[in-house]
């Protein structure tokens, strides 16, 4: 009980120095680069809110890497295979994906970069037949191969919202928005149309490494593309992705 009251004695006057409370987690210049005593001990609690310090033992030799702490991360680099979302039809929409992210200086959070993306669907996962217009006069049929080849620019934020609850040190969430070129093949009438489109992400990623992460992530993707000809299509797809790569 004493203990619960000196806190609250003092509760105002650490963070008094502070307009906010909330600045009591920020760092200064000095402290970008904490000690590992720093993250462990002293200022745990700062230093933990939203990062963690990773130290996972390599499967191949069981000996544990070298401690890193997250905050100290700058850049990302993976790869990514996609399947349909649709668990039914697996098969009917599968892509590649790469992509780099790096980590904004003044806020630690965000992270900004660029995707590239090619994937093969089925006509009827990733749009329709259209009932008017000129492109009424194709009845393509459900299986007709579509190939989409995409490229973006986009933000990222790094979390761990709900891993709060959980004991995971090692494990983080990401979100991901970019804005996207994409240029689609109907290889049942030859014709090729482009134009822009939106791509959200949801990732959870294990750091099984101190520099190396793998996970799953699930893709929401809209897109309209045209032909030179006035023909057009909406299109919209969603994936399961499995995904690994390097964090430097």
């Amino acid at each position: 009980m004493k203990f619960f009251l000196l806190l609250f004695l003092l509760s105002p006057s650490l963070f008094a120095a502070y307009e906010e409370p909330a600045e009591a987690f920020l760092f200064d210049d000095e402290e970008e680069k904490p000690s590992d005593r720093d993250v462990l001990q002293i200022y745990k609690e700062k230093y933990q809110r939203d990062e963690s310090m990773v130290d996972p033992i390599s499967s191949l030799t069981g000996v544990r890497d070298m401690r890193r702490y997250t905050g100290l991360d700058r850049n990302k680099l993976s790869l990514a295979f996609h399947l349909n979302g649709q668990y039914e039809s697996l098969s009917g929409l599968q892509g590649f994906e790469a992509s780099y992210m790096r980590r904004v200086d003044n806020w630690s959070k965000l992270w900004i970069g660029g995707t590239v993306r090619a994937s093969s669907a089925d006509f009827s996962e990733i749009t329709k037949n259209k009932s008017s217009g000129p492109e009424a006069a194709f009845r393509r049929p459900p299986n007709a191969n579509q190939s989409i080849l995409g490229v973006g620019l986009g933000v990222g934020y790094r979390l761990k919202l709900f891993l709060d609850f959980l004991p995971m040190q090692d494990v983080f969430e990401y979100v991901h928005v970019y804005g996207m070129y994409n240029t689609l093949r109907d290889e049942f009438t030859s014709n090729t149309y482009s134009g822009y489109g939106l791509t959200t992400e949801y990732s959870l990623h294990k750091r099984s490494r101190t520099s190396f992460f793998f996970g799953g992530k699930f893709t929401h993707n809209m897109s309209w593309v045209e032909e030179e000809r006035n023909r057009n299509f909406s299109l919209g797809w969603y994936t399961f992705a499995l995904e690994a790569g390097f964090i430097f």
